[in-house]
């Protein structure tokens, strides 16, 4: 077994829960979504070898791939292929929860698979870089089925020093920008990073990167991060309660996070910020936005961000699927917006713990793409999650700090082994000798089958 291969099942072990089952085909316009089988987070994986090629997301049993033109409504694009009105109709009525198929525009792309009779079978089409909707026939109407494309988790370092700014440091590293909102969900309780840094402080920063392709496609999560700020050193490092559910803690054990956390999901980017007076990109009107919106691939993790009780789950025009969770903390309320469905077993007046999953990332309601929209009330006020100050979470279990010390130590090791100034490039962890390697992980994470 290689090293690479030894660290990351040691990683697997100790970090986050197994592989995620496929997900299950939801009912739409039939009484809400059917039970559906809850894909588990996503593991860590160093990947040692070319990932499985993807599916071809077009094979024989698809037409192929039909675009709008100029001036062409989605119905007049299939009426010409002869698909009859009832089908179309049908469909959009299915997708409506996901998009507004009366409002393409000229380029748009959907694949089609028809009977011989011109009968939609299926169409299909992407929500973003990683995920698209199948949605298949199913008597009358269309099931949707919510799928990931397979992508390539590659463990990474990079480090710098701060000359003028954390954004402009990163920049100059040749680092995702996108680090700099994940650092500070991180260390912000420790570090304002707008403000206290200095010139001369450093950073060195051990995360995922998620490929496709051969292509980069976004940031994934950080596992490791160190910075020296005024001669101060701050860790934190990234570990998984027995129940699956990941944290982020210092050498120490203790809870860099608070009662409430500032993003109850692993993202991609923040994709739109709380705000008195934003511009809706689909009602096209200015209003406020209440949340913020943290954009990551369909099916993707939400978990309640504090301890508390489920009072609401719902769907509603605008909000789509979404929950409302009252805290023991009375004060505050959390919502989690546009969900694709939500978490086995959760309804209104379950109580829920901090970390536990309650749903999955969709696009349901007014949403251009798949997201998040986290709001925070306090004292009947919507406050911005990102700057809401709380007492701290708790520390890592006892049952589990020597293993959590044990990983800390690991990382702590692979940080230093980076250089002081270094480009993002791919790490081999260091390996800890005492420890009994895992299995390897898979190297690629499955896609979910088409019909």
């Amino acid at each position: 077994m290689s090293l690479a291969a030894s660290c990351a099942g040691l990683l697997c072990a100790l970090l986050l829960p197994g592989p995620a089952p496929s997900p299950g085909w939801s009912e739409m316009g039939k009484g809400g979504p059917a039970e559906a089988l809850p894909p588990a987070e996503a593991p860590l994986e160093v990947v040692t070898a070319d990932p499985a090629p993807a599916p071809a997301p077009v094979d024989a049993a698809w037409g192929g791939i039909f675009t709008i033109g100029r001036n062409q409504t989605f119905y007049e694009a299939l009426q010409t292929r002869g698909a009859p009105h009832q089908d179309i109709m049908a469909l959009v009525t299915a997708c409506k929860p996901y998009r507004n198929l009366r409002r393409v525009k000229r380029g748009d792309e959907f694949r089609l698979q028809q009977d011989p009779d011109g009968g939609i079978r299926a169409v299909s089409f992407d929500l973003d870089e990683e995920s698209y909707l199948v949605f298949a026939r199913e008597g009358d109407g269309f099931a949707v089925r919510e799928l990931t494309y397979p992508v390539e988790r590659r463990v990474c370092g990079v480090s710098g020093t701060i000359k003028s700014s954390l954004y402009a440091s990163l920049k100059t590293a040749g680092a995702p920008l996108s680090l700099a909102p994940k650092m500070n969900d991180i260390l912000g309780w420790e570090i304002d990073f707008h403000r206290d840094l200095r010139r001369g402080d450093t950073f060195r920063i051990i995360y995922e990167e998620i490929w496709k392709d051969g292509e980069f496609i976004r940031t994934g999560p950080v596992l490791a991060l160190q910075c020296v700020n005024r001669s101060r050193t701050h860790e934190a490092f990234r570990f998984a309660d027995p129940e699956g559910r990941p944290g982020y803690f210092d050498g120490e054990g203790r809870n860099l996070q608070k009662q409430l956390s500032r993003a109850p999901l692993e993202y991609s980017r923040i994709s739109d910020g709380f705000s008195w007076r934003r511009f809706h990109p689909i009602l096209k009107r200015y209003m406020p936005h209440l949340g913020v919106d943290y954009a990551a691939p369909v099916g993707t993790v939400v978990r309640a961000a504090g301890d508390g009780k489920i009072v609401e789950a719902s769907r509603k025009r605008g909000n789509g699927r979404f929950l409302r969770i009252q805290h023991t903390n009375s004060a505050y309320e959390t919502y989690y917006l546009h969900l694709s469905r939500f978490a086995s077993g959760i309804k209104k007046g379950v109580p829920v713990k901090q970390g536990q999953v309650i749903g999955y990332v969709g696009a349901t309601g007014y949403a251009t793409g798949p997201h998040l929209d986290y709001r925070v009330k306090k004292n009947g006020r919507f406050v911005d999650p990102r700057r809401v100050e709380l007492p701290p979470a708790a520390p890592v279990n006892d049952s589990v700090l020597p293993a959590f010390q044990t990983l800390a130590g690991l990382f702590r090791e692979s940080l230093a082994n980076l250089a002081a100034e270094s480009r993002p490039h791919q790490v081999t962890l260091a390996r800890t000798p005492s420890l009994r390697p895992g299995p390897a992980p898979a190297v690629s994470e499955p896609a979910g089958r088409e019909p």
